[in-house]
């Protein structure tokens, strides 16, 4: 947001007046002391000049304490204006009158009250002054016994008030015109940074290095990836990598075109496209630069998605011919009597079945998606979940030991949860020595974070392993499918959680979201 400068507020006025009256009543003072070519003060009056400055400088100090006062301001401001005129016309009287020239000290403060007021009071202030010098003129013919005054002194009268309303006029025209310009450039200058705080914001949630360079290779702008591939990266600098390119581009008569570039920086290989920038006098170009193996990794990321989904589709089609097969084995094991038969049978039972086991997985990837998260209260949920899994194999019924550290609850998909717990609970179960507490839930909170640990007393898994252990497919076990830890993964990203293996020994760990009650 751009500083704005305040506003001349009323108070600000007065103070501004006050100090353009004490100003004139020094500079005053000091032409009081100074003697002319026929040895006359410059500002005559004796005595009774400088009985006016005691009381002018009263009034100024009088004026300087209302100004904090409860007294309207345009009020405060007309009347000292007004006091302001009278102290001039007086002043003009005790040197000399009209002729004197000391009339011509009304125009300033007939500007500066221009300057500060609306146009009305600018005409109102000019209006006082005139009717003051008329009144002037008038007295000094009365005291005088003249019935009209000298031709002369109306005549310089009439010229001095007319001053007074063009420099009124003149000055409140200037000063609207500033105001409004300044209130276009406060307005203009808001937008200006509103749309560079745009330009910004999409500049940063770019993926791509983005880098404009001058047309000799000076950054002038870069976004936060650009930082990654060029650490030290600042305005005003020349980058090496890129200033050839630059180069190029000036020798081709700063082409429009854009022009792709491939650049190998501190061991990465970048690759993308410079796109010149051509506006009137502006000359520069726009790089907008990636790293090769970070694109690669993308593609391999939108092939296993492609290739993910095609599989469930696959498997979706297999499971009815494959509850066929299962049904017609169960079917011939019931008619079989010889041995050879009765192992035929078998076979096509249990592949049928691992088969099926492996559908199910592959279709379990695609409900992924189908996140309905809610509140879940660890205690009560690890009871559950521990009664159920007892039930499906009965001899780790009651030699799994949860320990709370924490009481917190989560923010996870019930079944999600269910799903990634089975599978962690039935590989250490499988690896641990299974006796009592050889298999451990530790409940504990970090932060905003709530951990799940699951501990086996087995020997944990080698380094090789630990390389693809989340990896689809990867298993140690010959009757796995190898996609057991990986579903589970998919599933904590899913809850927006993490699942990670701790090495040394058999130790998986979810983090997950808190949850506040």
């Amino acid at each position: 947001m751009l500083d704005r400068p305040l506003p001349l507020t009323p108070r600000k006025a007065l103070a501004f007046v006050n100090g353009f009256r004490a100003l004139m009543l020094l500079v005053l003072l000091f032409m009081s002391m100074l003697q002319g070519t026929e040895g006359q003060p410059l500002v005559d009056g004796g005595a009774r000049f400088y009985l006016w400055s005691v009381v002018y400088g009263a009034l100024i100090l009088c004026w300087f304490v209302l100004r904090t006062g409860k007294i309207a301001h345009t009020l405060q401001l007309s009347l000292a204006i007004a006091a302001d005129i009278l102290m001039i016309v007086l002043l003009m009287g005790m040197n000399g009158g009209v002729k004197s020239g000391y009339g011509m000290l009304l125009l300033p403060y007939l500007a500066v009250a221009g300057l500060l007021s609306s146009g009305r009071y600018a005409l109102f202030y000019a209006s006082i002054a005139t009717a003051s010098l008329f009144a002037y003129v008038g007295y000094e013919h009365v005291s005088n016994q003249m019935l009209f005054g000298s031709t002369t002194d109306l005549f310089q009268t009439g010229l001095l008030s007319l001053a007074g309303f063009v420099t009124s006029v003149v000055t409140y025209q200037l000063a609207k015109v500033a105001r409004e310009s300044e209130e276009l450039a406060l307005r203009r200058g808001g937008e200006i940074a509103n749309l560079n705080r745009l330009n910004e914001l999409v500049l940063q949630s770019q993926r791509d290095a983005v880098i404009v360079l001058d047309e000799t290779g000076t950054v002038r702008q870069f976004n936060a990836q650009a930082v990654r591939y060029f650490p030290g990266m600042q305005r005003g600098i020349l980058l090496p990598e890129l200033t050839s390119v630059v180069e190029r581009w000036r020798i081709n008569s700063h082409s429009p075109m854009p022009v792709f570039v491939e650049r190998n920086v501190r061991g990465r290989q970048l690759a993308g496209r410079m796109v010149p920038i051509l506006a009137g006098d502006l000359r520069g170009v726009v790089m907008f630069l990636r790293d090769m193996a970070d694109m690669a990794e993308e593609a391999k990321r939108i092939k296993l998605a492609a290739l993910g989904r095609l599989t469930a589709n696959i498997a979706h089609e297999i499971r009815n011919p494959l509850a066929a097969i299962s049904h017609a084995g169960d079917l011939l094991a019931e008619s079989a009597e010889d041995p050879a038969t009765q192992r035929l049978t078998r076979i096509v039972r249990d592949n049928a079945k691992r088969i099926n086991g492996l559908v199910e997985e592959v279709l379990m990837l695609g409900r992924r998606d189908r996140v309905k998260t809610e509140t879940i209260k660890l205690s009560q949920f690890l009871a559950d979940f521990l009664e159920q899994f007892g039930m499906a194999q009965p001899e780790a019924a009651g030699r799994i030991l949860p320990i709370f550290y924490s009481t917190a609850s989560v923010y996870f998909d019930r079944g999600h949860l269910e799903q990634i717990l089975s599978n962690l609970v039935a590989n250490a179960w499988r690896h641990s020595s299974r006796v009592h507490g050889a298999v451990r839930i530790e409940i504990s909170q970090m932060e905003s974070q709530v951990l799940i640990r699951v501990f086996d007393d087995g020997p944990g898994m080698s380094e090789d392993a630990q390389a693809h252990l989340f990896e689809p497919f990867f298993t140690t076990e010959s009757s796995g499918t190898g996609l057991g830890l990986y579903i589970a993964r998919e599933l904590a990203e899913a809850n927006d959680a993490r699942l990670d293996y701790i090495p040394p020994g058999g130790v998986f760990r979810l983090s997950c979201h808190h949850a506040y009650e």
